[in-house]
């Protein structure tokens, strides 16, 4: 009898050990992932005082939804562009450089697995950003970018020897998940950062580093994808491979080196599911690969919470199938985390405190400039001389005089980069007796991390760049506009010269007329500029028109004055204090006053 049971135990355990190991089986794992959040940690913007819709409070409580059903099964990423866009991580980045940024808390407390480098990660200098992630590391997030690269021999991230062509970063984190089965899962997480870093950013910000593999010269995102996938298959195996990358979705017709996710995605296979931003899209997209399966492209755009439920199928103990269903959560559709929103209140307050503290105001004039602004766009801005523009302009050329022993500039370039609301009409226009803080300036100048600087030109190499614009004005339907495909912010106005442009000409003959003080700028050797740090970066054709780079600066606000005090609206602000009154008809400090047009 008691050979009988074991010899029927035995046969049970058997069967039951057998169904395990040859029936098939699945289970799933929920990623999570937000993109371009630009420093909403808190529940109210700093700017406005009005709720943020798109906050990191909202993304703790749809993460937490997902948490309940998923459990540890899941994992966060946060797919950069996250510590820089606003007051607060104004504040934080420049202020509290040695405490962990609200963004970095707020990551912590949801529980983020990753974060990637995005482009906006590199408007600081090494210490403001590289602190950050350390701190990220210290709190279980793991901080990657594996096409950061050192173009020499030197140190890493965490302060340890590499050689050229590695990365700065960690390129890769690998997660296994682990059943209640005895199944486990292996999922790679390669993260990438955008290849066209160096055209927005000063050397200063990212020194010894390329955004690319050094044997990828051109920047091919899908050639760091190949890389990493090789490494993570073979040496690591893989089961699953995730791409976070912050690279736009792109076109698979023509190639952008900022957006070239879906091109990648296409040239590429090994890759299970795709994480890009950038162009603050939220979408869905699904292609098909170089060897035709299909690849989910997931984007949150930095106003939705993308979840992709990723189901994987397993027949004796090995991953033998995957299928991925995603959605997008709108962070509007939620309610803030009360928990995350109270612990940013300090950081809301000591912010609020500093942006609101008065420090000039506007008068004398501006009642009679309102129609010139009121219910414009930044595309508006360029198409006529305002006294607003003015006003940035003529802060910048005396900015650029207030350091000991420098010969700042008389000339002054920007484009229209003011605040704007939902119908992208200028969300502040100056009133005789309105005050002037941080507030205010973050409404006429969006940019922080634009940094105030100053180069010679030749004047052929200034002509040059006004020549650029100048080509960049086109009629449509009769009327001035801004040439098809031109960007805004590659579209100066110039202060200090007048000049006239004729947009029914030739390009290369619409600059009609570029003068300072009655002489043209072609017969004048020497002029200096002041400029933003963008701009300098050579971005839209600046660094082909004057062969100028941050190397030349003969001032930046960052080496004389430190980075706390270098973004252009903070030198806007010291400008305002220092004039105590600002009016329209202020004269410029050095240089001439200036006039320019457009003949229409």
């Amino acid at each position: 009898m008691k050979k009988l049971l074991l010899l029927t135990l035995s046969l049970i355990l058997l069967f039951s050990c057998a169904s395990v190991e040859m029936g098939p089986t699945s289970h799933s794992i929920a990623v999570l992932s937000t993109t371009d959040m630009h420093g909403r940690a808190a529940s109210k913007d700093v700017a406005t005082g009005k709720e943020d819709i798109n906050s990191m409070p909202r993304v703790a409580t749809a993460v937490e939804a997902v948490r309940e059903s998923f459990g540890d099964s899941m994992l966060v990423i946060d797919n950069g562009d996250t510590i820089q866009g606003n007051l607060l991580a104004q504040y934080a980045i420049n202020f509290k450089i040695d405490v962990i940024n609200p963004m970095v808390s707020a990551m912590a407390y949801i529980g983020y697995d990753v974060w990637t480098m995005g482009n906006h990660e590199f408007n600081f200098l090494p210490n403001q950003r590289d602190t950050q992630v350390l701190f990220a590391e210290k709190e279980g997030i793991s901080c990657l970018s594996g096409n950061v690269t050192l173009l020499e021999d030197g140190l890493n991230v965490h302060g340890d020897k590499a050689k050229a062509g590695d990365p700065f970063y960690q390129p890769y984190e690998i997660f296994t998940f682990k059943f209640d089965d005895g199944l486990k899962a292996k999922v790679a997480v390669i993260g990438l950062g955008n290849a066209a870093n160096a055209n927005w950013d000063l050397a200063t910000n990212y020194p010894n580093l390329s955004f690319s593999s050094l044997e990828n010269k051109d920047g091919i995102l899908a050639n760091e994808i190949d890389k990493w996938v090789n490494v993570v298959r073979n040496k690591e195996k893989a089961d699953i491979v995730i791409v976070a990358v912050h690279s736009g979705l792109g076109s698979a017709d023509s190639f952008s080196l900022e957006s070239q996710t879906l091109m990648a995605a296409q040239a590429t296979s090994g890759v299970d599911l795709i994480i890009c931003g950038h162009d603050h899209q939220a979408n869905i997209t699904i292609t098909k690969n170089s060897v035709g399966e299909d690849v989910t492209i997931v984007n949150g755009g930095g106003k939705a919470l993308t979840e992709s439920i990723l189901t994987i199928d397993f027949e004796k103990g090995k991953v033998t199938g995957l299928s991925i269903e995603s959605s997008l959560t709108s962070l509007d559709s939620v309610t803030p985390d009360e928990t995350l929103s109270q612990m940013m209140d300090e950081w809301y307050n000591e912010t609020y405190q500093w942006a609101s503290a008065p420090i000039g105001s506007f008068d004398n004039g501006w009642n009679n400039f309102k129609a010139e602004a009121e219910g414009k766009s930044n595309n508006d801005m360029i198409l006529s001389q305002t006294a607003l523009m003015d006003f940035i302009h003529k802060a910048q050329i005396w900015c650029t005089w207030q350091s000991e022993g420098v010969e700042g500039a008389t000339v002054s370039f920007a484009s229209p980069v003011f605040g704007t609301n939902a119908n992208k009409e200028l969300s502040f226009v100056p009133a005789d007796g309105d005050t002037i803080s941080t507030l205010e300036l973050s409404k006429l100048y969006r940019y922080s991390n634009n940094l105030l600087c100053a180069v010679e030109l030749t004047g052929q190499e200034l002509y040059n760049w006004m020549n650029c614009v100048a080509n960049m004005y086109s009629i449509k339907d009769g009327k001035v506009s801004m040439g098809e495909g031109v960007s805004i912010y590659g579209l100066d106005t110039f202060y200090g010269v007048d000049y006239e442009i004729d947009p029914s000409k030739e390009n290369d003959s619409k600059l009609v007329k570029a003068e300072i003080n009655g002489v043209d700028v072609r017969e004048i050797s020497s002029v200096k500029v002041a400029l933003n740090s963008y701009r300098l970066s050579g971005g839209y054709g600046f660094a082909e028109a004057t062969g100028k780079s941050e190397s030349d600066c003969f001032w930046t606000a960052s080496q004389y004055l430190g980075s706390d005090r270098a973004p252009v609206p903070t030198q806007i602000g010291e400008y305002v204090k220092a004039m105590g009154v600002v009016s329209p008809s202020d004269k410029v400090s050095h240089g001439y006053d200036s006039t320019w047009s457009i003949i229409e």
